[in-house]
Formats: structure tokens, sequence, C-alpha cells
């Protein structure tokens, strides 16, 4: 199935032909930060992603002490993926951009020792982590391997 969304303005538009890896929450204070609270993301390669429009870009360091890059729409500001170095060449899209196309469902939690005590845990949750899960232990959690063949 194809996927597709934008920004709020329409200035950026994206689209992508798998479903994703990994669905997760993310808790740590970085995510916390930018989103206002717990992201929730949709995990996928950035080869996979089709994008038509300019995208601005900043760079923070994540609380695994890697360089995550939140690349936003220059005119309205909205998030539309961040890329983690950790996890090259993955990225995380925001899983609210694709309002009706997927039911959000992670099943990983990372950093949930930071977690807003307000926020329940997912009931499709498998695996949670107190710390980023590590590159080894989320590349074990990956789906749809067989739909990238």
């Amino acid at each position: 199935m194809d996927y597709s969304g934008s920004c709020l303005c329409g200035s950026v538009k994206f689209s992508f032909p798998f479903d994703p890896m990994l669905q997760f929450k993310c808790h740590c204070k970085v995510c916390q930060k930018v989103f206002g609270n717990s992201l929730h993301a949709l995990a996928m390669p950035l080869d996979e992603l089709t994008l038509h429009g300019d995208l601005s870009r900043n760079t923070v360091t994540g609380g695994s002490g890697s360089d995550l890059h939140y690349n936003f729409c220059p005119k309205c500001g909205t998030f539309i993926f961040n890329k983690p170095d950790l996890l090259d060449p993955m990225i995380y899209m925001l899983a609210g951009l694709l309002h009706g196309q997927i039911e959000f469902s992670p099943t990983v939690e990372l950093w949930i020792r930071d977690k807003p005590n307000s926020m329940p845990e997912a009931p499709t949750t498998v695996a949670t982590f107190d710390d980023n899960g590590t590159a080894e232990r989320l590349t074990e959690m990956l789906e749809n391997l067989d739909q990238r063949s």
C-alpha cells in the first residue's frame, strides 16, 4: 500500500510504498521538549521516502548521545521526520502525519523511565526499554521486511 501526506501548509508532500518497519513511542526528554510530549513514530529507511518541497533541518544531541536531525517545513514548521545517526539509514516519521491511513499500534516504547505518568502503555507494546534500546535490539524488532526483498 502506498502512503502519503503533507505538512500543514502543503508546501512539503511525501509518500512511501511500504508498511513501516517499526511503530514506536519515544519518551526521552528531548522528544518531550521538541514535541510537547512523547514521540509517536513510524520507522523506515530514508531511501523509501519520496519528498516534494524543501525541508529545513535542525540537529540536536539525542538521549543516546548521537545526533538527531529534525527535518521540517520551513514555511509552517511542521516536523516531517527525524533521522537518528544511531540507526542510519532509518528515519522516524511522525505517525500523526498519516491521519486515517495507519492505525498507530506501537510495539516498542523507548526511554520509559522518562514516560509521563499520565501516558498508559499501549496494549500493542511487546518491548519496553529504560533507554534508547540500542541499535542491535531495535534492529531485531523490525517488521515488514518481506515487503522490501
